[in-house]
């Protein structure tokens, strides 16, 4: 009777020493957060991704009452950010926000000093930005359907597509699109979105794929033929210029996702407090109005549902890497 006392007072020991992370967590949460908040983004301030980060920054300050800074930290194909995020400490008080890069690291980038799926937590999927399917107004193409056979017809280097980088989602976008369509394409990576623009402008580059923010202003001034954007709907600064799908191709839907992640020991409560603050942020007017003048959609916001898209683009892309042999470090 003694031995199964002493057993019985020792796992009571055991299941409230368990218990006391939890509660701390719970009352943690309760009052999170109570100091400055901060979001990493893994690219130079002033772009697209900062942009955005600045905007949830100050729309989750005002909900908080506590101040969220962006902290910018580029470099390394964005491993230099998703790596401070995975070391800091796992209380609720760092973020980063992620886009499609973070899953083709995984697949492209060797010896990671992270792991992607056990040293972070998905707190919130933010939007998708469309690719744009653009060319030179030299090319005898009026559109997407003469564009196809212009392409289908060409011979090995006749038509190449410029992107930012060698294996960025420029790269899978490209290449995703010539495995569907089974036309020949060649690679030609660019430093950065402006050598990409004036490379297509001067007709250097013939024809490519690519996010539509730096683009637009040049189909809108004649310098660049649009043909067709990935996403379900139209982009509001070219309605005339179709989706994929609405040109015969719904299987074609490559867009660059964003989202923010945690370090992955955060505990559950303060992880639901970050997404049901970030979700009620992004159900905000005025939140939706300026993320979609940057072209980004919505996408399944829900941490869970995030989580699962992360994975199931990671196989995707897999797929589209080995069936084109990138290589890791090109």
């Amino acid at each position: 009777m003694i031995k199964q006392l002493l057993h019985a007072s020792r796992n009571a020991l055991l299941l409230a020493a368990l218990a006391v992370p939890a509660v701390h967590a719970q009352e943690s949460a309760a009052s999170f957060p109570s100091k400055q908040v901060r979001i990493i983004v893994p690219f130079v301030a002033g772009g697209g991704s900062d942009q955005m980060a600045r905007l949830l920054a100050q729309k989750l300050a005002d909900k908080w009452g506590q101040r969220v800074i962006v902290e910018n930290r580029p470099g390394g194909n964005t491993v230099i950010a998703t790596q401070a995020t995975a070391r800091a400490a796992p209380d609720g008080y760092t973020m980063i926000l992620v886009n499609s890069t973070f899953a083709i690291n995984t697949i492209l980038t060797p010896d990671l000093p992270y792991d992607s799926d056990k040293d972070f937590a998905a707190v919130a999927g933010v939007g998708a930005s469309p690719f744009l399917m653009i060319a030179h107004p030299s090319v005898p193409a009026n559109n997407f359907k003469e564009m196809i056979a212009l392409l289908k017809a060409g011979k090995p280097g006749d038509w190449n597509f410029a992107t930012v980088g060698s294996t960025g989602i420029g790269r899978i976008a490209g290449e995703t699109f010539a495995q569907q369509t089974g036309v020949q394409l060649q690679h030609i990576p660019f430093k950065g979105a402006a050598e990409v623009v004036s490379n297509v402008v001067s007709g250097n580059v013939k024809f490519t794929i690519d996010p539509p923010g730096v683009h637009v202003p040049q189909v809108k001034a004649g310098k660049l033929k649009a043909y067709a954007v990935t996403g379900a709907t139209r982009l509001p600064l070219m309605p005339d210029v179709p989706t994929f799908a609405e040109v015969g191709m719904p299987e074609y839907d490559v867009q660059m996702w964003f989202g923010l992640l945690a370090p992955g020991a955060t505990p559950k409560p303060i992880l639901n407090k970050l997404s049901a603050s970030v979700l009620e942020v992004l159900k905000m007017p005025e939140v939706q109005e300026k993320l979609r003048a940057q072209d980004v959609n919505p996408i399944p916001p829900a941490p869970e549902q995030f989580a699962d898209m992360i994975k199931a683009e990671r196989q995707q892309f897999a797929k589209i890497i080995k069936a084109a042999n990138i290589k890791p470090g090109e």
